[in-house]
Parts: structure tokens; C-alpha cells; sequence
């Protein structure tokens, strides 16, 4: 049987979150917003070869709903309810990343939770790298981190763009957040969960790093070496929690030494194939699967995708 190309890293953005923007345009930091439709995630998938597609809301809609947690609620219901209607209209071809409230905001986001999976049947749950500059070992998080250790859950993390006006109010050129430093956010995100010990405790969590885990492939030995006074761990138990982690491959190369090196990095059966559509067009796309694409690489993450969401494994 061929693997199958199984896209976990591509996003939506529908009619009610390009209102969300536009209520926020400084949340854009320069870079513009895709257009995009259900029909276009179609022709993308079928264009690049692309057999399924687990479909995620990139944007942190507490932030988007100007912190109002009512609306943040609301808003994240509407999005979970139109994410498991495309699933729903489409389940050979497409599942989903339930969004949630701020990690916060506890009782509605385990409320939600657990509406995403007993209700919606998500196939797993999208978590930002911070909330308020709280990174996600944060303690204030361990019951959510519970409720999702339970139901076994696959958890996408996924960079944020909060703060991103604090951070470029006075600079005369800003570097939109996603070239550069959103790299580093799920790094320290990351390495954030290791040394809280976050992943040792709530080991049922199958949790995946975007865009190649940021830097932490590249850093880890670095980390793993200064950390030990700090906390204890050592060099061989920081690196073997490193990991542990899934990594998709969205925006990793080419050129293919960042692919290689996540390749080999990363446990066996822990890299998983990302495009990062629409944000990354559909043409570059296939430029990029055309410079580092092979059987081999198909077959890696096709399999490991097949592993991790079991119901596209039939």
C-alpha cells in the first residue's frame, strides 16, 4: 500500500476570523492575510498530491476578542463548530485542531475540552506556545494538562502572535513575528515543558512542534549541557524528553541540511509532514516538497501520521 501524504499543519481562516483581524489590524505585523476557502483547501490537497488534512485556527482568539473571555468562548465555540462541519462534509479527507479558550481561563477551557472531543470528535487540540506570557508548564495550566493527559490527546502547538504590537510600537522596522522570532517561541516553549518536567507528568499528551521545532533541534546539546545545575536533569534525560516531541516539517528547508537534521534528531516515527497553507501558498508549497520531497521522506511522516491518528490508518 502507498503511504499516504497526511498534512498535519495547515490552517483556515473563514469569514468570522477575517473580521476578527480586521477589528485588529495591528495583529498583522506587516504580513498580509491569505484569502482562503473550504473549495481552495480542496484544490490545494488534490494540487499537491495531499490524501488528508488535519486543519487548525492559527490565530489565538482571546486575543482577537481583546481579551473579553465571553467572546473569546463564543468566538472559539463558532470556530470548533465550523472546523468539525468541514470534517464532518469531508471525513476521508479532513479533520481537526480544536481551538480554546486562553489557557487562563481553566473552566471554560476544559468545558470546551471536553465539548471538542465527546461532542465534535476533534481529532486533537490546538495549545499557543504562551498565554500572557506564560509559557505551558506554566503551573497555572496542570489542569488542563490534565484533562488532556486523560483523553490521550494529540496537542499541535503552535506560535502566537501576542504581544506582537508591544514588541514593534517603537521600532522603525519590524520584523514580522513569524520570519524570526516565532522560531524561538516554540523553542522556549519546548524547553519550557522539559525542565517544568510538564512532559514526564502528563506523558499520555502526544505533543507536536511546529515549523521543525523551531531551534530546538539545533540547540538542544547546547541546552542540555548548561541546564544541569538548573535543574537537574541530566544531559541524556534532557535530550531523550527533547526528543520525544512530534515535529512537523512546515517551513523546514530547503535547503535540506534543517530537514536532515530534525530527521535525526527526532525520535523514530516522530516527524510528520506540514505545509502551513494558506499562510505559505499553494506554489510554494510544491516548490518546496519538489526540493526535499522523496518516497522515503512520504513514507516517514505518512506512517507516523497514520500512527498518531489511527482513524485515517484503515
Amino acid at each position: 500500500m502507498a503511504p499516504l501524504k497526511i498534512d498535519t499543519h495547515q490552517h483556515v481562516f473563514p469569514s468570522m476570523l477575517r473580521k476578527a483581524m480586521a477589528d485588529n489590524p495591528h495583529l498583522s505585523v506587516g504580513l498580509p492575510n491569505p484569502t482562503w476557502t473550504p473549495q481552495e483547501t480542496l484544490a490545494f490537497m488534490a494540487s499537491n498530491d495531499i490524501e488528508i488534512s488535519i486543519l487548525s485556527c492559527a490565530l489565538p482568539l482571546t486575543v482577537l476578542a481583546q481579551g473579553n473571555v465571553v467572546k473569546a468562548a463564543s468566538l472559539t465555540r463558532e470556530v470548533n463548530e465550523y472546523l468539525a462541519s468541514l470534517r464532518t462534509q469531508h471525513p476521508t479527507k479532513l479533520g481537526f485542531f480544536a481551538s480554546l479558550p486562553s489557557l487562563e481561563d481553566t473552566d471554560r477551557c476544559i468545558e470546551e475540552i471536553q465539548y471538542a472531543f465527546d461532542e465534535l470528535r476533534a481529532d486533537g487540540v490546538l495549545l499557543f506556545t504562551s498565554y500572557n506570557n506564560k509559557y505551558l508548564g506554566h503551573p497555572d495550566f496542570e489542569p488542563i494538562w490534565r484533562e488532556l493527559n486523560t483523553r490521550v490527546a494529540v496537542v499541535f502547538t503552535h506560535p502566537t502572535i501576542e504581544g506582537a504590537r508591544e514588541n514593534s510600537i517603537h521600532e522603525p522596522f519590524t520584523i514580522p513575528p513569524p520570519l524570526l522570532d516565532w522560531t524561538h517561541e516554540t523553542s522556549r516553549a519546548a524547553v519550557h515543558l522539559i525542565l517544568t518536567n510538564s512532559l514526564r507528568r502528563f506523558p499520555e499528551c502526544k505533543i507536536i512542534l511546529s515549523h521543525g521545532g523551531g531551534t530546538l533541534p539545533f540547540i538542544a546539546g547546547r541546552m542540555a549541557a548548561l541546564q544541569t545545575p538548573l535543574c537537574g536533569k541530566s544531559e541524556t534525560e534532557f535530550l531523550g524528553d527533547a526528543r520525544r516531541f512530534y515535529y512537523d516539517i512546515a517551513l523546514v528547508g530547503p535547503p535540506t541540511t534543517p530537514l536532515q537534521l530534525v530527521l535525526e534528531f527526532a525520535d523514530e516515527g516522530h516527524v510528520l509532514y506540514g505545509s502551513d497553507f494558506p499562510f505559505l501558498a499553494a506554489e510554494a508549497v510544491a516548490g518546496r516538497w519538489g526540493l526535499i520531497g522523496d518516497e522515503e521522506l512520504l513514507f516517514k511522516t505518512g506512517t507516523a501520521a497514520q500512527v498518531l491518528f489511527p482513524r485515517f490508518a484503515d
